[in-house]
């Protein structure tokens, strides 16, 4: 073989390790990069320094057992080793220290890594572009120890480690749902809730309780949030605007839905009768001309969802059906044939009909424009596609006409294409999350853990990084937007900021974080 020359494998059998020579020191980190991304396979250490990468545990098992192991890629005097430690076996206690045999299956672990490599380096093209991309990023990355797993490139950048030197410190109590909208943030302190700026400053005192599970938050100004009310040595809902004034007073509501697109939905109840009454408000408080009553429907916290395209489904407990009411509280589209729904995207909803309780999609007219075809609730539209479920539960994309334009291979994961981008559980013979094109090509992949996409875009995920499951940001097209490496959570970014977790310097440091990943807003307790 023409190549044959630029490799020598020695297997040890009784330590299941494998040398390759061929490498030189300006190739091997990226070839080993880009074979762990072809692999899914994250990376727990890489010290450049000291010629050692480690892998993130990888499964693998026999006939009768199952282990894991880290993979070592050890490159020095121009030969790089490839070995494993830390190998455990699954027990019924969970896993463990293992003790048992599985000579065949370790080597063919280290093996099979082993010869991925040289099938890369057999590849002259390849290895030059590697070689060539690999360049700039030397340049750039601090000679230090890097930990991360593998970029989108397929190169080894390192994340950079948070700043806190420029952070404020607050005192408040963890919860994981810390968002900021129109500039403020609800924050829990002593199990009561107030409002910080993005600076930090407490501009609502911690003073009010939540309102049933809905964490407080601004919208249109308002905020809804929950007092003491000592007729029934309970709690009341009141809505406070930003200075954490009441407002319309007096409210006397015995129920209430946050604010959105301006309007409200609310609850009286008749202190002799007990009888309840729902209105839609406007933002003085007012009841809405001319509003349909939408009544307690399946509990007033669920009766109002989000406002999509200007529309809102609303459940009609006289007809037992969904409609969808306008920002002015009056039907669109009458609640008459369908037992759930979706959202508005694209100008078209997925309805579930009475008949036979199957799913197609409406226009905002009300007409069917894709048949009732569908047993599992479909995807919203956006960018011309949404994702459905076919009778063998795998899941494709049509477009607005109802074909199938994307064929039915992936999983149950599979979100909105947003600028020609989505994200789906792919199930091919390296199954895991991927983004992939409106061809169906796959850009990037993530692995098998859990992912999220966030409402820029973003795509959360996480991988194996110091001995933890640390996040790191993808954009749609699959750019690394955060490497894994310091973040164990990074909430969603409104306002700038993001509630995160980090390891920094064997410390747990939590608070806001910016778009630079440095905090600004570190917690105290």
């Amino acid at each position: 073989m023409l190549f044959a020359s630029f490799f020598l494998i020695q297997t040890i059998w009784a330590q299941s390790e494998v040398q390759v020579t061929g490498l030189t020191a300006d190739n091997v980190w990226p070839v080993v990069s880009q074979v762990l991304k072809t692999c899914n396979l994250g990376i727990a250490n890489l010290d450049k320094n000291a010629g050692i990468l480690v892998t993130a545990p990888k499964e693998y098992s026999t006939m009768m057992a199952k282990f894991r192991a880290s993979v070592v890629f050890t490159y020095k005097n121009d030969v790089l080793t490839v070995s494993m430690k830390d190998k455990q076996s699954y027990t019924s206690s969970g896993w463990e220290n293992s003790i048992l045999p599985s000579k065949k299956a370790d080597d063919k672990l280290v093996g099979d890594l082993a010869n991925a490599v040289k099938a890369v380096v057999a590849d002259p093209a390849q290895l030059a572009k590697l070689k060539e991309s690999a360049a700039p990023a030397a340049k750039a990355a601090a000679p230090a120890v890097t930990t991360q797993a593998a970029s989108n490139s397929g190169l080894l950048a390192g994340p950079k480690p948070p700043s806190m030197a420029n952070a404020v410190e607050v005192r408040f109590d963890d919860e994981d749902s810390y968002t900021f909208s129109e500039g403020l943030c609800a924050l829990k302190k002593n199990e009561m809730w107030g409002f910080i700026d993005t600076t930090g400053k407490v501009v609502i005192d911690y003073t009010f309780f939540k309102w049933t599970n809905l964490t407080p938050e601004f919208s249109s100004g308002i905020a809804l949030v929950a007092k003491p009310d000592p007729k029934t040595s309970g709690r009341a809902p009141i809505y406070i605007d930003k200075k954490g004034q009441e407002l319309f007073k007096p409210q006397k509501f015995t129920g209430a839905t946050p604010f959105q697109s301006g309007v409200a939905i609310v609850e009286k109840t008749n202190e002799t009768s007990r009888m309840r009454t729902y209105t839609f408000i406007n933002k003085q408080g007012q009841p809405l001309p001319g509003a349909v009553n939408p009544g307690s429907g399946r509990g007033l916290s669920l009766n109002m969802k989000p406002f999509s395209e200007g529309l809102m489904q609303l459940y009609d407990s006289k007809t037992g059906s969904c409609g969808f009411v306008n920002t002015q509280g009056k039907w669109v589209i009458q609640p008459s044939a369908y037992g759930e729904t979706g959202e508005f995207g694209d100008g078209l909803v997925a309805v579930q009909n009475k008949v036979n309780w199957y799913w197609g999609y409406i226009d905002k007219k009300g007409e069917v424009k894709i048949p009732f075809d569908y047993k599992a609730q479909p995807g919203k539209f956006s960018d011309g596609f949404a994702a459905v479920k076919n009778s063998q539960e795998k899941t494709g994309y049509i477009d607005q006409n109802g074909k199938t334009v994307l064929p039915f291979v992936y999983g149950d994961f599979a979100s909105p294409f947003k600028n020609g981008f989505a994200v789906a559980y792919v199930q091919d013979s390296k199954p895991g999350y991927a983004i992939i094109d409106k061809t169906g090509n796959v850009i990037r992949r993530f692995g098998p853990e859990g992912i999220q996409v966030y409402d820029n875009g973003w795509i959360y995920y996480k991988e194996w990084v110091n001995s933890m499951w640390a996040v790191g940001i993808s954009s749609p097209e699959g750019n690394t937007i955060l490497a894994p490496g310091y973040f164990s959570y990074v909430g969603e970014f409104r306002n700038g900021l993001a509630y995160a977790w980090a390891k920094i310097d064997n410390k747990r440091v939590k608070g806001f974080i910016n778009l630079n990943f440095d905090f600004v807003i570190l917690q105290t307790y």
